[in-house]
């Protein structure tokens, strides 16, 4: 009964004051919480695109404040938790100048939400932020994250990377989709078959580990955006290494298995590999989909990827 009176107090009195200060201001506030790290990231795309093209100040409210730090497009960052009295206040007074980033639709049927955008095939970016009604350009979408001087030595004293090397990891996030992911024999065959590269696996602890791979793993999450800026190129899944790549222009060989239409997170950096005309359901949206092992199995070999990598190997 409380909160319903205090929703009620919220956009009546407070919500429209609020919105013609920001918009008198030329203020946008933006916020975000969540688990999916990958949605963080590129949501700097969007801010990025608000700051420059469309100049506005930006206040940021994000669980994943870390992200952000030194970001010259933020006005001011605020570190957030869901479900707490700020974020009550944020969420009940949503209108022109305050905006979460976060789809209008939610996963229902097993299917993940970009399923029921009307264009579906359009990035994850622009899903999350096409409700704004702000004129945002999505045609070059390009994600962000600044390093200080000092943080940079420290990380360069920490991390002791080799001149020359490649990025990969051995399995991809999968306690929300198993449909991203390929095989750990065929990332290994990768690293085996290119055994002059010096390779670099990132990603967690309990990651199945690759032979003849130096493992950095469990790092923070400046520490493995550091890292990604400084590889020759990676070899990811769809998901947060993807993101990164995008903030440093790396060539990313992308393997991608149709969970999702490949514009949901293309940059231009991409290198994609993907068979798609063989899957029946391409894109999918499906959360569990028997459609991509048939793939796996009968078209997306080791033998493939391989040739896919080594044909643009040259050129990088």
């Amino acid at each position: 009964m409380f909160k319903i009176f205090l929703k009620f107090i919220v956009n009546k009195f407070f919500k429209n004051l609020l919105n013609f200060f920001l918009k008198k201001n030329n203020i946008v506030i933006l916020f975000r919480s969540g688990s999916a790290i990958g949605d963080h990231v590129y949501m700097s795309s969007i801010v990025r695109e608000i700051s420059t093209k469309l100049n506005k100040k930006i206040i940021l409210f994000t669980n994943y404040y870390e992200f952000f730090i030194n970001n010259p497009r933020i006005y001011k960052l605020f570190r957030i938790k869901k479900k707490n009295i700020l974020w009550f206040f944020l969420n009940n007074m949503c209108c022109e100048t305050i905006l979460e980033f976060r789809s209008i639709h939610k996963d229902i049927n097993n299917k993940h939400f970009l399923y029921y955008h009307k264009k579906k095939q359009i990035h994850l970016a622009q899903a999350m932020s096409e409700h704004f009604n702000l004129n945002i350009d999505y045609e070059d979408l390009r994600n962000e994250i600044f390093f200080s001087t000092k943080e940079i030595i420290m990380y360069e004293k920490k991390i002791n990377l080799p001149k020359k090397f490649a990025v990969i990891h051995s399995s991809s996030k999968s306690n929300y989709t198993n449909n991203k992911e390929w095989k750990v024999e065929g990332m290994q065959k990768i690293v085996k078959y290119f055994d002059k590269i010096n390779w670099l696996q990132l990603g967690i602890e309990s990651d199945p580990k690759l032979s003849n791979c130096t493992h950095l793993l469990n790092l923070n999450f400046r520490e493995l955006a550091y890292v990604i800026s400084k590889c020759d190129f990676l070899i990811t899944y769809e998901g947060l290494f993807n993101h990164i790549a995008s903030c440093f222009n790396k060539k990313n060989f992308l393997i991608h298995l149709g969970f999702l239409p490949v514009e949901a997170f293309n940059y231009k950096n991409n290198i994609v590999i993907e068979r798609n005309k063989y899957l029946e359901c391409y894109p999918c949206f499906s959360l569990d989909c028997e459609s991509h092992k048939k793939l796996i199995k009968n078209y997306f070999d080791e033998k493939f990827v391989i040739e896919s990598i080594e044909k643009n190997l040259e050129n990088i």
